[in-house]
């Protein structure tokens, strides 16, 4: 049975690298140059409208009845597994396909199912995140509308995304991604809106059907208003969370039960003469087992557009910080709990920590060359917040434990550059690469061996 699946793996790599590489080669030829539409001389369509086949589909079906999905392909690399020598290369497979019904404005069913897979792998696991074969990703019911009217109502698997995802998101960089079994009531009126929920995260399990952990539950209510500070948004937002203790959560496992609420605000707008700033801070108290949990995140951002230049560049900069636990054996958890974020490039591009015992400072350049192009470089540098904690993975485990020897919290610098390029409404392809310099605390705890993360995909949306 076990050769049997690994075929089927490489099989359904190849078709994929075959569907990219034959994506690729259309993209070529349908973004030459641009020439009126017609038919040549075998009646073929050049026109690229037979890279969309489903809006054609949709367009021919009833209003009420609409179909659409994903597929996204990227191939990466790691280089320095766990700071060693150990490297993969491989390919990360995702397919979407959805289906929206709504028989009236005020009610709408949405189901869609997903495929991730790894292929080619050799030391990354055939597993969530980076697989998840075939399973229902979103399924809910939404009484009213999200557009139109004072409120709607959804019920049922669906993504969560607030602000600038740091607290609740999808996770879409992941293979896997992220979903929630969730009831969800939404106020909105011009100006403002108010989210209120209960939900509990979806435990990915490849090779059978996904569920939530029971007893794992956050409930919260998240507003955002856009007159209450001029030229700016206003979120605050109360969360509370309840978790069992479980050796699946790395948050309670050999602790005990949680009881933690976390408040928290964002505040992002604009400034004169182009400048931007954007800050994020969360509290959390409440009890972990025995401890009582005293904690805190921030995040503090300001950037500056010179709208003068051809490529209009945005210079920012940012910090982030997560509190850690200064005694773990005391009676007070001081380590912060990161909740459910979109962690990728929240604090570095390799993705290598979470927002847990952290502290970090970025500087870095955005630019737009065209309507096509956006490209991004940046600089950071991280530390611990305290070397008596652990260093966090990114998602939320414990990466390395904490250890005595460490006289330094410099976790080490790190170069990104990113780049993408939209070449059309559906159709995105991007590249890039992040190296981690291991600094004195990694050299230490660790064999110290730099991480190197580059890589290439292309999006495609139907």
């Amino acid at each position: 049975m076990h050769s049997t699946l690994v075929r089927d793996m490489k099989t359904s790599g190849r078709l994929a690298l075959i569907s990219l590489l034959g994506l690729s080669s259309a993209l070529a030829q349908s973004t030459g140059s641009q020439q009126p539409t017609s038919k040549n001389a075998f009646d073929v369509d050049t026109s690229g409208a037979w890279l969309f086949p489903v809006e054609s589909l949709n367009n021919a079906l009833p209003r009420w009845l609409r179909f659409g999905g994903e597929y996204r392909s990227r191939i990466e690399s790691e280089d320095g597994m766990r700071y060693t020598t150990t490297n993969d290369t491989y390919l990360l497979s995702r397919f979407r396909f959805d289906v929206t019904i709504q028989p009236s404005k005020w009610l709408s069913f949405f189901g869609e199912t997903q495929d991730s897979r790894v292929i080619f792998n050799n030391h990354v696991p055939d597993a969530v995140p980076y697989q998840n074969t075939w399973d229902i990703r979103q399924a809910y019911v939404q009484l009213g509308s999200s557009t139109e009217g004072p409120a709607d109502l959804t019920v049922g698997r669906q993504i969560f995304a607030f602000g600038n995802e740091r607290v609740i998101g999808p996770s879409d960089w992941v293979n896997a991604g992220r979903t929630f079994d969730a009831v969800r009531f939404d106020v909105h009126q011009s100006g403002y809106e108010v989210s209120l929920f209960a939900l509990a995260v979806v435990v990915g399990m490849d090779g059978s059907m996904d569920h939530h952990l029971p007893g794992n539950n956050l409930y919260g209510a998240y507003g955002s208003f856009k007159n209450a500070v001029p030229k700016a948004t206003l979120e605050p937002y109360i969360l509370w969370r309840l978790a069992p203790a479980n050796a699946g959560l790395p948050e309670t496992a050999n602790r005990g039960h949680l009881n933690e609420t976390t408040i928290g605000m964002r505040l992002a707008g604009d400034l004169p003469a182009a400048f931007d700033y954007e800050i994020e801070m969360d509290r959390q108290a409440g009890s972990l087992g025995a401890n009582s949990i005293r904690a805190w995140a921030g995040y503090w951002s300001l950037g500056k557009t010179f709208r003068g230049v051809a490529s209009a560049p945005r210079v920012f900069f940012e910090s982030n910080y997560a509190s850690g636990s200064k005694n773990p054996s005391g009676r007070t958890w001081g380590t912060f709990d990161e909740l459910y974020p979109s962690n990728h490039d929240k604090l570095d591009f390799a993705d290598q920590f979470g927002r847990k015992n952290i502290q970090q400072v970025r500087a870095g350049v955005e630019e737009t060359i065209g309507k096509k192009w956006k490209l991004r470089q940046t600089y950071e540098s991280l530390w611990l917040a305290t070397t008596h904690d652990a260093l966090y993975a990114s998602s939320g485990a414990i990466s390395i434990s904490a250890d005595p020897n460490a006289t330094s919290r410099h976790i080490g610098p790190e170069v990104d550059i990113s780049a993408q390029y939209q070449v059309n409404g559906g159709i995105a392809a991007g590249f890039g690469c992040a190296r981690l310099f291991s600094g004195r605390f990694l050299k230490t705890v660790s064999p110290g061996k730099d991480y190197t993360y580059p890589f290439v995909y292309l999006t495609y949306r139907f």
